[in-house]
């Protein structure tokens, strides 16, 4: 379930913290707290984008951990 904290703005844009994203041969990417690195896309913001929907998704409670779906691990 979902906790919104008294002094947590529910109106407030998403903010990312600069370290998720980095930029290879020119593509963009972003790295999930589940380990892996998601791209490539043509710009950041884009890639900013996409993060948005990728927290919702995980967030929202209608993927599974477990679930075939869910990305994996990065190989060390």
């Amino acid at each position: 379930m979902l906790v919104v904290r008294r002094k947590d703005d529910t109106d407030a844009r998403t903010r990312f913290r600069s370290d998720r994203f980095c930029q290879e041969g020119g593509k963009w990417y972003f790295f999930t707290r589940e380990g892996s690195m998601e791209g490539p896309f043509d710009h950041r913001p884009a890639a900013e984008d996409r993060l948005a929907d990728y927290v919702k998704i995980m967030t929202s409670g209608m993927m599974s951990e477990d679930s075939e779906l869910s990305v994996l691990p990065q190989k060390p």
